[in-house]
């Protein structure tokens, strides 16, 4: 619609034309109104078809209306194209007065360019004069040449701005700019370039953004030093954003010469370099020992940029690469004099040394670490320990190892391969034997000490190592492949065979799909194990998965109960190899699995996937978009999809849409946008999108507004739904205005709805929430003897309000009325259950409940309830039931997540149980050779451990060992936040000495790292 705006004229000079004929006395013609409506709802909905039905029901009495011009256009394009000039010709023929002018020219042309339908494209273009003997505008040229070049033709380009000059017609900016962008589309440099100079030597200037964008594209091809050379050569100006993208390339692919270059130009045309330019440079000077890098390092300091730590350690992971000694010295000193050093900076130069074969000189960085006060963790003793091997010194390798309290696995595995790299099988036994003192080597032990025996061709000893392994339950694809890797070393074929047998029949054979009508009948029946022998059996038949087997799984997904084979599905979507955007109602599906399972991060790949598809969207496959966005709290990209629906491909969203759009906005606290958006919309507003709106103000706890709004909608004439309703009750129930719950029950039989059983349900929860639970079981029986069907919901939403106003006494009432009336309890029960026996410090029912209610509604607790469990044992000053409740819940195989691990460590800290919060927190990341949970402990509630812990006096003995844990097994942690509340907390009242902060920043370093 772009050039609508920008041709306003021609719109006004089309009205114009209008009011002259009616003036002259002359009929002006109108389309058939209920033609056009329909036209218009069939366009929305994508039925082509129907639209040129429609249309052509009218179009013999009337010029079709100019609104209509792009969807009639569109219909022909995706239902008939090859009758589109033709038809629409001689309708513009028949209306000559109102149609022939260069609005309709330029938006049928508009619409057929951005389809990539050439020939229809010039078909039409030739129509209009050879048929029609219209005169075509510089518009027009512009809008054809847009639709060459984004289909790459660019013989045709060059024809008509050929044509273009002989009719005296210039390229405007807009046109230049269609062109190239068109090209860039299609990566077609040579010729975008030509562009590029032609629209300077034309007098417009080339934007910025168009040069960033083609050295992209450049960069991308491989072209990025050839197409910068051809810019300086054309006189086009590269400015600071390209100069940027070049030398953002350059750090990625390691192009030394390039960054020079462009760097070198850059200082002669005085370009101020960005952070992000002294970054790039930084990084490729530093990758390719330029004794450059010091100099700009030193601008960078004195301009003022940030040098964060974060830099400096990147910048010495590349002076390893390129054995750069001298520069990262000096990174070290600027770190010493700024940061002070941490744990992460001198992993990073120990790196440098260890790559430039220094392992003697890294070893010597054990004794600065202590001068400097630092304790290595894990990690860097396992380092230090492979240095000291490789450079020969036994005696500190055996010193660093007992200086750890506790070998961990890496610990001891870098000792294991050491014992490889000298093909010492018996020293690899031994080790591991030394290991099973302290504790039970686990699979990633044993297959180091059968990578030795594989090294050494001890092939014997390691099917020994193997048939023990079994017997420990510790085989694994990773040992099974280390033996395979030993029987083709030595070109043994049949024993290779004999292991890949040994393999399957073990079932560690790589997973992938099965035959689609077998896996679909393990799907219809909910059998996740049927399904992976179907998957396993396609594989070794060689056929691969396509988009039919990942929308059976989909299906089988749905119907699965358990989170372990949950897990195990999605698994399998993400190895399946299909790409969901290749198929529109396969990415639908996929979406809204992900929706519903609240899987985020997949959710967002599948985003990420679609935005780098050339998939284009139809007005269904937009909503789904819009919701998913939503979901992940992505409002820009709502209003991005939303707004390129409508002005990029002149799609009319529909009612569903529409009500997608409006709830995007509503979940995301936005009302007023919402509401906007509402007032602006031409659509007939229904129950559903009042709904929602109603929905948002009751978020936005603006129940004034709600009333107004539905008494709005009412006075319009809006009928509304039994949806509408109980939304607009659940909007007072909330408050416990139940005056107005009354009123509105009341007109709910003047649109002929009747009260269902969530009206009875957000009835009884207003009660609830007024405290009135004597009158919330009154409508509760009310139900029952109405003998309107219902389910748990309202029960759960009285046993709610006995938990918020302390009324135990009715639980039992309520659990018997269930029971009589065949209501199975649910998580929800359970949980609200605890919470009532927990407050009322009845503990031993709260487990009772636990116990039974599972076996009576035949589930299984999810984390809600088994969090809720863990925080009425400490409510009732139980910590140690509570840690047992945590034991319990793991041992059972459900799923830990991350708020009931945060909960837990709270209540162990408001208990002052600090050494439980730090048992639970290496529990929860495997800090001391247990297994990492599938979960973590958010920010704050570390933060708030480790204050409490400085402020009782344990931060030595407690606090910092447990930062060096968390930084060892890379937990990210805002380290700064942490150091400054230790050095609050243990500082307070008097300003903290320098060798105070030093001491304390060491937090940060680790931290950080």
């Amino acid at each position: 619609m772009g050039f609508v705006f920008l041709r306003s004229d021609i719109l006004q000079r089309g009205e114009q034309r209008t009011k002259k004929m009616a003036k002259k006395g002359l009929s002006v013609q109108t389309f058939d109104s209920k033609l056009k409506k329909s036209l218009e709802v069939e366009a929305a909905a994508g039925n082509a078809a129907k639209v040129l039905q429609a249309w052509r029901a009218g179009q013999a009495k009337a010029p079709m209306p100019k609104d209509l011009i792009k969807p009639v256009v569109q219909a022909f394009i995706d239902s008939e194209p090859e009758a589109l000039v033709c038809e629409l010709v001689r309708h513009i023929n028949s209306h000559r007065d109102s149609l022939l002018n260069s609005f309709t020219g330029t938006t049928a042309l508009d619409v057929v360019a951005r389809s990539g339908n050439i020939d229809v494209m010039e078909g039409l273009w030739q129509a209009f004069e050879h048929d029609l003997h219209f005169h075509r505008n510089y518009v027009m040229y512009e809008v054809v040449l847009g639709g060459y070049a984004s289909s790459g033709r660019r013989d045709k380009v060059r024809d008509f701005t050929a044509l273009m000059q002989q009719n005296k017609l210039r390229l405007s900016p807009r046109g230049f700019s269609l062109i190239i962008k068109g090209f860039l589309k299609n990566a077609m440099l040579d010729d975008t370039l030509e562009y590029i100079v032609l629209m300077k030597q034309s007098g417009h200037g080339v934007p910025a953004f168009a040069v960033a964008q083609f050295l992209r594209v450049a960069g991308d091809a491989g072209r990025a030093a050839e197409t910068y050379a051809l810019l300086k050569e054309k006189g086009v100006e590269v400015q600071l954003e390209a100069v940027a993208v070049v030398l953002d390339h350059c750090a990625r692919h390691f192009n030394p010469k390039l960054a020079g270059q462009v760097e070198k130009d850059a200082r002669a045309k005085n370009i101020a370099f960005s952070t992000q330019c002294y970054d790039a440079l930084l990084k490729v000077y530093a990758e390719d020992c330029n004794s450059g890098a010091s100099t700009i390092f030193e601008e960078m300091r004195c301009a003022g940029h940030t040098i964060s730590e974060g830099l400096c350690v990147g910048l010495l992971a590349r002076c390893a690469e390129g054995k750069f000694l001298s520069f990262a010295d000096e990174i070290v000193a600027y770190i010493r004099a700024s940061h002070g050093m941490s744990i992460a900076a001198y992993s990073a130069l120990m790196k440098v040394y260890a790559y430039s074969g220094l392992y003697s000189k890294a070893c010597d960085l054990y004794g600065k670490i202590q001068e400097d006060g630092l304790e290595p963790d894990n990690m860097m003793y396992g380092c230090l320990m492979k240095f000291a091997v490789e450079c020969g010194r036994t005696k500190l390798s055996q010193e660093l190892s007992e200086k750890v309290q506790v070998l961990d696995v890496h610990n001891y595995m870098s000792l294991i391969r050491a014992a490889g790299r000298d093909h010492d099988v018996d020293r690899a036994f031994e080790i591991i034997q030394r290991m099973r003192q302290h504790k039970e080597p686990d699979a990633i032990a044993y297959n180091s000490v059968l990578d030795v025996c594989v090294k050494a061709g001890a092939l014997q000893r390691a099917h020994e190592l193997i048939k023990k392994m079994k017997q420990l339950g510790l085989l694994d694809i990773i040992s099974y492949n280390t033996l395979l890797k030993g029987y083709c070393s030595t070109g043994d074929i049949v024993g290779a065979r004999a292991v890949c047998e040994e393999m399957t029949a073990a079932g560690l054979h790589p997973n992938d799909v099965s035959y689609n009508c077998l896996l679909n009948v393990a799907a219809s029946s909910a059998n996740f194990v049927e399904a992976s022998k179907v998957l396993r059996s396609m594989e070794e038949s060689g056929v691969k998965a396509d988009r039919y087997t990942v929308s059976i799984m989909l299906k089988l997904l749905k119907k699965l109960k358990g989170s372990k084979d949950a897990k195990k599905c999605l698994e399998f979507l993400d190895c399946s190899g299909i790409q969901p955007c290749s198929d529109e109602i396969l990415m639908n599906t996929v979406l809204e699995t992900y929706m519903r399972l609240k899987e985020f991060q997949r959710l967002e790949a599948i985003l990420q996937s679609f935005e780098e598809s050339s998939m284009r969207p139809s007005v269904p496959t937009y909503g789904s978009i819009i919701k998913a966005y939503a979901s992940l709290q992505r409002i820009d990209k709502c209003w991005y999809y939303w707004e390129e629906m409508q002005t990029q491909r002149g799609l009319q969203p529909n009612e569903i849409v529409f009500g997608c759009m409006l709830d995007a906005l509503v979940s995301n606290g936005q009302v007023e946008e919402a509401v906007e958006l509402f007032n602006q919309t031409k659509m007939k507003p229904n129950a559903v999108v009042c709904s929602i709106l109603i929905k948002g103000f009751s978020n936005a706890q603006q129940p004034e507004r709600a009333m107004e709004f539905w008494h709005d909608m009412r006075k319009k004439g809006m009928k509304m739904n039994t949806a509408a309703y109980n939304a607009m009750v659940d909007v007072l129930a909330k408050l416990g205005n139940m005056d107005k719950v009354s009123e509105i029950i009341q007109h709910m039989a003047e649109d002929d709805c009747k009260p269902d059983a969530i009206t009875h349900s957000t009835v009884a929860k207003g009660y609830a929430v007024k405290g009135d639970l004597d009158k919330a079981m009154e409508i509760l029986r009310g139900m029952q003897q109405a003998k309107v069907p219902h389910d748990c919901i309202i029960y759960n939403t009285i046993l709610d309000g006995c938990a918020k106003h302390r009324r135990p006494d009715l639980v039992d009432t309520i659990l018997d009325s269930m029971g009589e009336h065949g209501i199975l309890p649910t998580n929800f029960t359970l949980g609200i259950l605890i919470k009532v026996y927990g407050r009322a410090k009845q503990l031993e029912k709260a487990f009772d409940a636990l116990e039974m209610l599972p076996k009576r509604g035949k589930f299984a607790p999810n984390s809600a309830v088994w969090t809720g469990m863990m925080t009425a044992c400490l409510q009732n000053n139980q910590p140690a039931r509570a840690m047992k409740v945590f034991q319990d819940m793991r041992e059972a195989g459900d799923a830990v997540d991350s708020r009931m691990c945060s909960s837990l460590v709270t209540g162990l800290v408001r208990q002052r149980r600090w050494r439980e919060a730090v048992e639970v927190v290496d529990q929860i990341y495997g800090l001391r050779g247990s297994q990492r949970m599938d979960a973590s402990v958010d920010q704050d509630t570390l933060e708030s451990l480790l204050a409490a812990l400085a402020q009782s006096g344990l931060r030595e003995e407690l606090g910092t060992p447990m930062l060096e844990r968390l930084r060892s097994a890379r937990v990210p942690a805002t380290g700064r936040l942490m150091a400054s509340v230790i050095l609050t907390q243990d500082f307070r009242g008097s300003a903290p000495s320098e060798s105070q902060k030093a001491k304390s920043w060491k937090c940060v370093g680790q931290a950080r790292g």
